[in-house]
């Protein structure tokens, strides 16, 4: 030890003369020696500095940055009561706050509201708000704004079309800060409710209902939401055609990242793609699938599951061949659900079985198809008597001839005899769509799938919207190849309660178990989460066991997004316009810093 100390106090670095004296004396091949154990030992050193740098120093926001946003459609109703089109929903959603907004991860956090309490019966919600929140204008936002909003909603003469999720709610104001709603039964999704953006009475007051979706508060919109328009440029038709926004530094969530953020509008999606290529625009949501693929590798393709589900709803009522078990279960065991997903999807999509979407329950994604599952759809069809004819459809009944043997003293004599097997059915139904391409080529593969069991489909197109949903009115079809739409849990009973199974009811499978009545009932009264997906689970058996619907694919929402783009979080989206839930959270500008310079 004595040596060691005496060692570190003699050491000292070398002076430049010494060092070259003893480069000098390095023979030829020492000197290369050196040279090289010194570029290796540089190297070494660099390379485990970066990687010490790399493992400590993490990405952080910095306030700042632009983003332009590429939209179909014009936003002309900025209004939270009226808005219809996904780009009115578009623009509410960062105009406008609620007393309510779900969190990246899908949870209700407060936003104007400071906290709630709800009574133990699920019928009574008092909320304080904030203190300090305003509207974009400065002025202060309090219950009577609140109270305004709720009763512009349930305004017959307004027509939202929020109302009825309204219905039967009450809304009283305690204090400024304060406000009462009351419920004559349960309602699960009634935090949905409240995300709903708040008006400020102190503008709209004055607007006539008959000038309510005319007025120009509609375009030049003021809320309490995380971004504040700034300016708008209308077309030479006078249509509002880009919105140029920036951050409200008020915003009762904290101080958004992102500095400025510039709607623009396009006509189709043509003319989106096109803004996207030239670099017109940053990002774009909604984006078909097959366009997606097109997207440059500089840009990101964003995916989040969608509550649609798109399946075949058949009526038995007006066609017998559904009637029989093993006819559905055949046709399920035929559909190639993944196919269909590859091919009209591209890819960009779930193959589904149950009636719950990915939003409420999450699924492995994949419904499998196995390599004996057209042997198992003949087999459960042969079993129900339906015979695979010559022109390769299978039937019953009918005339047909069959050999039987007798005996007539020491003969036996066989003959043909004609056997009336009653009236003679074909495996067949007519297939109802909506005239999309997607909804199209869907129905042409399944028409494909089901002619390998014998199984003959007429594939029968409406072209509007209009006398296809006078059709489902009427419940007028045999199957329907069609989506539903579950925005809110509670939407579940409306399309399989067999209460639902009339107009204008949405069961139009026209379902009847009285066991999973019994579980929507009780699920409506549930107010615990978790309880109420322990209920929905007991569903998805009864519903696969009964198979009152096949149902194929949910397709994925996409949003092409910069790859400056950051924080981006999609787990909470219902609708195209829910991507900006936590708009104020991402960030265009990053800088990179060591861990412990973010505590």
């Amino acid at each position: 030890m004595h040596k060691f100390l005496s060692f570190i106090k003699e050491f000292r670095i070398p002076k430049k003369d010494e060092l070259k004296k003893a480069l000098d004396s390095f023979s030829k091949k020492e000197f290369y020696i050196f040279v090289s154990i010194l570029i290796v030992a540089s190297i070494s050193m660099f390379t485990i500095l970066n990687k010490l740098n790399d493992k400590f120093l993490v990405d952080v926001p910095v306030s700042g940055g632009s983003i332009t946003e590429g939209i179909i459609g014009m936003p002309t109703l900025v209004n939270p009561v009226s808005a219809i089109s996904d780009a009115d929903k578009d623009l509410v959603s960062l105009v406008y706050s609620g007393l309510m907004r779900k969190d990246p991860t899908g949870n209700f956090i407060p936003d104007l509201a400071e906290s709630y309490t709800m009574s133990g019966d699920g019928l009574v919600y008092t909320f304080i708000l904030k203190k300090n929140v305003t509207f974009h204008d400065g002025k202060d936002l309090t219950a009577d704004d609140v109270i305004f909003t709720v009763d512009k909603i349930k305004d017959a003469m307004i027509k939202s079309p929020r109302r009825t999720s309204w219905d039967g709610i009450t809304v009283e104001k305690v204090d400024d800060r304060t406000i009462t709603f009351k419920l004559k039964q349960p309602y699960i999704s009634f935090l949905d409710n409240m995300t709903v953006g708040i008006m400020p009475e102190h503008i709209w007051k004055n607007v006539e209902d008959s000038q309510w979706t005319i007025s120009p508060f509609n375009t030049k919109a003021i809320g309490s939401g995380p971004y504040k328009i700034n300016s708008v440029v209308k077309n030479s038709d006078g249509q509002p055609e880009k919105y140029t926004l920036k951050r409200f530094t008020d915003f009762a969530l904290g101080f958004p990242h992102i500095k400025n953020i510039t709607i623009i509008s396009y006509a189709n999606e043509k003319d989106l793609i096109s803004a996207i290529k030239s670099g017109s625009v940053d990002q774009a949501s909604g984006i078909s699938p097959k366009n997606a693929l097109d997207i440059d590798s500089s840009f990101v393709v964003n995916t989040a599951s969608t509550p649609r589900i798109f399946g075949i709803f058949y009526n038995s009522a007006n066609n017998k061949i559904f009637a029989d078990p093993n006819v559905v279960k055949a046709i399920n065991y035929a559909l190639d659900r993944q196919d269909i997903v590859n091919k009209v999807l591209y890819g960009y999509g779930t193959s589904v079985q149950s009636p719950i979407p990915e939003t409420i329950i999450s699924s492995n994604g994949v419904v499998a198809k196995g390599e004996d599952s057209i042997q198992k759809a003949n087999e459960l069809l042969e079993k129900s008597g339906w015979t695979l004819k010559e022109d390769g459809v299978r039937s019953k009944g009918g005339i047909t001839t069959v050999t039987k043997t007798k005996k007539v003293g020491k003969k036996t004599i066989t003959e043909k005899v004609k056997v009336n097997n009653g009236p003679l059915t074909q495996l067949a139904f007519s297939l109802t769509t909506g005239d999309t391409p997607e909804l199209r080529q869907s129905t042409e593969i399944i028409k494909s799938q089901l002619e390998k069991i014998g199984i003959s489909v007429n594939v029968q197109k409406v072209y509007e919207m209009g006398p296809l949903n006078q059709v489902i009115k009427d419940r007028e079809y045999e199957a329907l190849f069609f989506g539903q739409i579950i925005n809110h849990e509670s939407d579940l009973y409306s399309f399989w309660h067999s209460s639902q199974r009339k107009a204008p009811g949405l069961n139009i499978s026209m379902y009847s178990n009285a066991k999973v009545d019994k579980i929507l009932e009780d699920a409506q009264k549930t107010m615990n989460r978790d309880d109420r997906i322990t209920k929905y689970k007991t569903l998805v058996e009864e519903f696969n066991k009964d198979l009152p619907a096949l149902l194929i694919y949910s397709p994925k929402y996409l949003y092409i997004t910069s790859k400056e783009l950051n924080n981006l979080n999609l787990n909470t989206l219902i609708n195209g316009a829910d991507r900006f839930a936590s708009v104020y959270l991402w960030y265009a500008n990053k800088d990179h810093v060591w861990k412990i310079f973010t505590k």
